[in-house]
C-alpha cells in the first residue's frame, strides 16, 4: 500500500511538471512575431519568428511551396503544443543588382558605348529595370584615364553604383601609306590586283583600313592614269597617297566598240564578277549607307556607257561585262549596282517596267534607305535625263521609262498613293499575305538616385493558390496583393500584327531573249 502511494505521488509530480512546461510551451505564443520580413532569396525558419524559439514550435503551413527568390507576402499559420496562430510572411527585395565593370578603349571622337555594354554578369533576384551612365554620355575633351560611374537598379528601385574604367585614345595622326607602284594594265582589270604589296601603319591602330580610288581611270582607252589610296584608322583619320596605272586596249573605236572581242551580248568571259566588285567597292564606302549607295550609283553611272546587247540575259554575266567593258543596257546598269549594294550590305531589289514601252522592258532598283524604299537608278543614255536618279519617291521618278506595278512591291518613301497604276493592270493581282511581327518587350523604367535603400515599393506579389496547408497571400495594407505576379521584367504579351510592308506571292521573272532592254 505504501509502495503504491509512491508511485502516484511520483506520477502525479510527472504530470504536474510536464503540464506546467506545457503550459509554458503554449504561453510564448503571446511573443510570437506576426509580421516577420526576410530578404529575397533567403530560406523560411521558425526562427525568424521567435527572439527564442521554443520546444515544439513548427509551421503548420507547409512552406516549401514558397518561391523565396521572387517578394511576395503570405498569410502563415504556426503551431505550438495545441494553440495555433496566423502570421504574416512578407519576402522584400532590397539588394542592389551586381555586375562586373569591363574596362573601356575608345577614341576621343567616337559614339560612347551604350552603358549596358560595360556591365558584365549583370544579376538582380527581380529583373534588371535601368542601365545608365549616372552623370548622363561620357564626352571626353582630352586622352587619358576615367572612372566612369554606371547606375544599375532593379525594378523595386534597388541601386548600385559600378565604376568603368575608360582609356581615351587622342588620335590625329593619319595613317603612312607604303609599296605603291606603278601599275600596268592589258586586258580585263580583274587580272590586276591594286593592293598588291600595299601596306599602311598607324601610330595606334594596327590594322588600318585600305582602299583606291579608281573613278579617273578609263579602262576602255589608252593612256595612264592616277590611282588614288586611302588608308582610314579607327580614329577616323584618312590617309592619301597616289600612283599612276597604265592602260593598255587591242582597239579603240571611242564608246562604240563591236569588235576586239566584243561580241555585243552579255557574255564577255569566265571572270569573277565578285572578285571585281570587291575591288571595286574598296574604293566607295562613304560615311553611311545612304552616302555609300549614293557612290556606287554614281561609280556605275559614271563608267559604264551604255548599248543594246543582245542574247539571253544572265546577271553575273552582266555584271562582269560592266566591270570589264564598261558597256552595256540596262540590265547591265543594274546587275553592277546590285552586286555592289549587295557587298555593302545594304537591302535592294530589282523592278521593271510595266507595261512595256514599245516592246522593251527597262531595269533598275528599290534601295532600302534610312529605312524606306526609294527609286535609284544609274542608268546612262538618256537625252533628257542625263544623271542619276536616286532615292526618288513614286512621284519623282513617274516618267514612261519608270512605270511599274507597285503592288508587287513593298511601299515605297513618298507614301505609295502617289503611284500612277499603269494601264492595262493585270487581270489577276498578286495575293498578299501580311506577315505578322512581335510587339517589343516593355522595360520598365525608373528614375534612381544610388542609394542603399529602396526607393520605389513592388505593387505586385507572386501569385499563389490556397490550398490545404499552403501559404495563402493576404493583402495587407500597400503590400504586393495576391492575386497578380510580380514580374520581375514585365513583358507585353506577343501580339500578331499586320505589316505595311506585303509580302509579294510573285515576283518579276528574267526577260527572255527575245525581248529588248534599255529604253
Amino acid at each position: 500500500m505504501g509502495m503504491k502511494r509512491r508511485v502516484l505521488s511520483i506520477a502525479a509530480c510527472f504530470l504536474a511538471v510536464f503540464s506546467i512546461a506545457l503550459l509554458a510551451a503554449c504561453n510564448t505564443l503571446n511573443d510570437l512575431k506576426t509580421d516577420v520580413t526576410i530578404e529575397v532569396g533567403s530560406p523560411i525558419s521558425i526562427d525568424a519568428f521567435f527572439e527564442n524559439v521554443p520546444e515544439g514550435a513548427e509551421f503548420l503551413t507547409d512552406v516549401s511551396g514558397i518561391n523565396t527568390a521572387e517578394p511576395g507576402v503570405y498569410q502563415l499559420k504556426i503551431r505550438c503544443g495545441k494553440k495555433s496562430a496566423d502570421v504574416i510572411l512578407r519576402i522584400e527585395d532590397h539588394t542592389p543588382p551586381a555586375g562586373e565593370a569591363i574596362p573601356q578603349t575608345v577614341y576621343l571622337n567616337w559614339k560612347m558605348p551604350e552603358a549596358k555594354d560595360c556591365i558584365a554578369n549583370l544579376y538582380d533576384f527581380s529583373g534588371i529595370a535601368l542601365v545608365d551612365y549616372q552623370d548622363g554620355v561620357p564626352s571626353f575633351t582630352e586622352g587619358g584615364e576615367y572612372q566612369v560611374p554606371v547606375v544599375v537598379a532593379d525594378v523595386y528601385g534597388n541601386s548600385a553604383v559600378i565604376n568603368i574604367p575608360f582609356t581615351v585614345i587622342n588620335d590625329t595622326t593619319p595613317p603612312i601609306i607604303s609599296g605603291l607602284r606603278e601599275l600596268e594594265l592589258e586586258g580585263n582589270p580583274d587580272q590586276l590586283d591594286y593592293l598588291e604589296g600595299v601596306t599602311a601603319t598607324d601610330d595606334y591602330d594596327p590594322e588600318p583600313m585600305i582602299t583606291f580610288d579608281d573613278s579617273k581611270v578609263d579602262y576602255t582607252k589608252t593612256g595612264t592614269y592616277e590611282l588614288i589610296y586611302r588608308a582610314s584608322d579607327k580614329a577616323g583619320n584618312i590617309g592619301t597617297a597616289t600612283t599612276t596605272i597604265k592602260i593598255k586596249v587591242a582597239s579603240e573605236t571611242a564608246k562604240n566598240k563591236t569588235s576586239g572581242g566584243d561580241n555585243g551580248t552579255y557574255y564577255v568571259g569566265d571572270g569573277d564578277p565578285y572578285a571585281l566588285a570587291r575591288k571595286v567597292m574598296s574604293g566607295l564606302w562613304g560615311k553611311d549607307n545612304v552616302a555609300t549607295a549614293r557612290n556606287i550609283f554614281n561609280w556605275v553611272h559614271n563608267n559604264l556607257w551604255f548599248r543594246l546587247l543582245s542574247g539571253t540575259r544572265n546577271y553575273e554575266h552582266a555584271a562582269y561585262r560592266g566591270f570589264t567593258k564598261h558597256s552595256g543596257d540596262c540590265y547591265v546598269y543594274y546587275s553592277c549596282c546590285k552586286m555592289l549594294l549587295d557587298i555593302a550590305g545594304i537591302e535592294n531589289m530589282r523592278v521593271d517596267r510595266y507595261p512595256k514601252l514599245n516592246g522593251k522592258v527597262h531595269f533598275w532598283l528599290l534601295v532600302k534607305l534610312n529605312g524606306e524604299w526609294y527609286h535609284c537608278d544609274a542608268t546612262e543614255g538618256y537625252n533628257d535625263h542625263p544623271g542619276v536618279w536616286f532615292m526618288c519617291t513614286d512621284a519623282q521618278i513617274n516618267d514612261r521609262y519608270h512605270k511599274f506595278n507597285g503592288a508587287l512591291y513593298p511601299p515605297r518613301a513618298g507614301g505609295s498613293k502617289e503611284f500612277a497604276s499603269p494601264t492595262p493592270v493585270p487581270s489577276e493581282e498578286p495575293s498578299v499575305t501580311p506577315s505578322p511581327s512581335v510587339s517589343p518587350s516593355v522595360t520598365p523604367t525608373v528614375s534612381v538616385t544610388p542609394s542603399a535603400t529602396p526607393t520605389v515599393q513592388p505593387s505586385a506579389g507572386p501569385t499563389a493558390t490556397p490550398a490545404a496547408d499552403t501559404p495563402t497571400p493576404t493583402p495587407e495594407g500597400n503590400s504586393p496583393t495576391p492575386t497578380q505576379a510580380a514580374d520581375p521584367t514585365p513583358s507585353a504579351t506577343p501580339v500578331p500584327v499586320t505589316q505595311d510592308t506585303p509580302t509579294p506571292t510573285t515576283k518579276p521573272t528574267e526577260a527572255t531573249s527575245s525581248e529588248s532592254a534599255g529604253e
